[in-house]
């Protein structure tokens, strides 16, 4: 209220109270009624059903939807929506919020059992549920100090003033992010449908990822998130009460932001004619998965690999013959069978094969060679999931196992300390981590950095493969185990931003579905699908030519890494302890004027909540 205002009204000029109230009118006009039977739903069941769609929305942006665009408007529901009173209300409604989207963009693991979508997706609720509570904190400290306005019928939840705004603008989206970035190391980490991942197919933005990886989208996403909030709440403002428009200078900064990023995607030089192609025959069995292998089943996945490579061998003359992650369910240093028909392949193609399978190894201590052997006096052993690349004549040339494995899906955590865990999960031993990250040599020049299954999902293997010198990234996976789910869908698109972070071109091997070839833009071709169906679930092979640059320069993101996120993340954590103090500042002011020790008026925040 100004001072005219005051004098007014009658009374002496008073001082604003650091926390101001909203005074009601004593005799509400019959619009003020109106509005408030609008705003009172809006402040109890309202908020929870913005808080679902909002995560819904959300998880229409990634595979099976992939409405994109959704994702740019995902979280104005939830911001605009005014948040509970108490603490309480604000964990349970963003806990509401992180599992709308986790529970349902995660449902396809429940293919390997009820119980692992469920329980990924709970752990997973409480990164956005983090994120609502320190965002409303946010939002509330900004305009908790701005002066009340007429039409305010309830305490207001958004800054006005147009500094506050840009200000928000740059602090959620941080702390989104380094949420993000927390996620992909916490718990061995799931890096998994950040939000930047869902604009995978938008060529612009995916140039920010060569800046700081996909982190740098999310921020974009996010940001835009806030000042469309911003833009909605001041439009709903003039067209109900008629105030006059206020310049959306958070809506303003965005754009700024959206044209620098233009301006990055035109100064970037057009790719280069590669030096040479490697010739790369893909074989995609389709062969369903399970726990326990049959004679049958084994008898019935070799001859489905060995026939198709011996087939389009035979007319395409392929550089290199690559089979999925474990195509064949037996290690193939040990397995009889497994070797003769490898032998007769090798007889017919004599090609370099590079191919995922199992491997066992007897475990030494350092610096010696004899197997440990265990209490049962049997020989102590290794399990490792690995890539071997074999010579024209079957000789195992280099071997790479895979680095960061899967809890509960390829090892068993404390599984020591609680053996029994094993048992519940019937995974048998746990795989052991590999050490190296072993580049492959291969024909043309091309030097090949392989992940295996998911791990083209972590940025920082790809990124330390091409550090060592890798002019091309490989993936060997199997998904066949989520069947024909949305699963291998959202794996793949991740892949997508490993080829576009480090400017190197991807190839990717699947089982059963999703061989691809990603070129450094992040275009895919070459993908298989079946000719009558359209579905992307096919048994079938492919020769793809392969680009290979011999001298490449590196991304700013591959030297630099995830500084960006880290950043971030840092910003985040000084958020938290600012909030932290103030929060206990206000408790130690309540306690003061309940208890009577203070003897200036302490204003309790509007909303209620301390």
């Amino acid at each position: 209220m100004t001072s005219a205002e005051d004098k007014q009204d009658g009374g002496a000029e008073l001082a604003r109270p650091e926390q101001p109230t909203v005074a009601y009118p004593s005799s509400p006009a019959p619009s003020d009624v109106n509005l408030r039977r609008l705003v009172s739903p809006w402040r109890t069941w309202g908020r929870w059903v913005a808080a679902i769609a909002s995560g819904l929305a959300l998880s229409a942006a990634f595979p099976p939807l992939e409405y994109a665009d959704l994702a740019w408007i995902a979280l104005v529901p939830l911001l605009l929506a005014p948040p509970p009173a108490t603490l309480g209300g604000r964990v349970l409604l963003g806990w509401v919020f992180g599992f709308a989207h986790f529970g349902t963009c995660l449902f396809w693991l429940n293919q390997i059992g009820f119980a692992a979508g469920v329980l990924l997706a709970l752990v997973c609720t409480l990164y956005p549920m983090v994120w609502y509570l320190t965002a409303t904190a946010v939002l509330r400290h900004l305009s908790r100090r701005e002066p009340a306005e007429p039409q305010d019928v309830t305490p207001r939840c958004l800054p006005r003033a147009p500094w506050r705004q840009c200000l928000a603008v740059l602090l959620l989206p941080a702390v989104w992010v380094g949420l993000e970035w927390i996620r992909s190391w916490m718990f061995t980490g799931f890096p998994w449908d950040q939000l930047g991942v869902s604009q995978w197919q938008k060529p612009p933005l995916l140039v920010l990822s060569t800046l700081s990886g996909v982190y740098g989208i999310s921020f974009a996403v996010a940001a835009v998130n806030v000042a469309l909030c911003f833009s909605a709440a001041a439009w709903w403002e003039q067209l109900r009460y008629g105030t006059r428009r206020r310049f959306p200078a958070a809506l303003g900064l965005v754009v700024l932001g959206m044209a620098a990023v233009t301006l990055l995607t035109l100064r970037q030089r057009p790719a280069t004619q590669p030096d040479d192609l490697l010739r790369v025959l893909a074989v995609q069995g389709n062969i369903p998965q399970c726990r326990k292998w049959t004679q049958e089943q084994l008898d019935e996945s070799i001859q489905v690999y060995t026939s198709l490579s011996r087939d389009m061998a035979r007319s395409t003359e392929p550089d290199l013959i690559v089979w999925p992650e474990t195509a064949i369910p037996a290690p193939l240093r040990y397995d009889k069978q497994y070797n003769q028909s490898m032998e007769e392949l090798f007889r017919d193609v004599k090609t370099r094969m590079l191919i995922g399978t199992i491997d066992y190894r007897q475990a030494a201590p350092v610096g010696t060679t004899s197997p440990v052997a265990d209490g049962s006096g049997t020989p102590d052993y290794q399990v490792f999931n690995s890539a071997f690349l074999l010579a024209p004549d079957g000789r195992i040339e280099e071997s790479y196992d895979k680095i960061h494995t899967v809890p509960f899906g390829e090892y068993t955590p404390f599984e020591r300390l609680f053996p029994w865990l094993t048992d519940i999960i019937g995974m048998g031993r746990s795989l052991t981590a590999g050490r190296e990250f072993t580049l492959f040599e291969l024909p043309h020049g091309a030097r090949a950095g392989v992940n295996i299954c998911y791990e083209d999902a972590f940025p920082e293997i790809s990124r330390q493969f091409v550090l060592r010198g890798a002019n091309v990234l490989m993936t060997l996976t199997n998904d066949a185990w989520y069947a024909e789910s949305a699963g291998s869908r959202q794996h793949l698109i991740h892949a997508v931003f490993r080829a576009v972070e480090n400017r190197r071109p991807l190839f990717r091997s699947g089982n059963n579905s999703d061989t691809c070839l990603i070129l450094p833009s992040g275009r895919i071709v070459g993908q298989l699908y079946d000719t009558n169906t359209g579905s992307p679930f096919v048994r079938a092979a492919r020769c793809y030519d392969v680009p290979v640059w011999k001298q490449q320069e590196y991304t700013f993101y591959t030297l630099h890494g995830d500084v960006f996120a880290k950043v971030c993340a840092l910003a985040a954590m000084l958020i938290w302890v600012v909030l932290a103090q103030q929060r206990f500042r206000e408790k130690r002011r309540l306690l003061q004027v309940i208890t009577g020790s203070d003897s200036t008026a302490a204003a309790v925040p509007p909303d209620g909540s301390v």
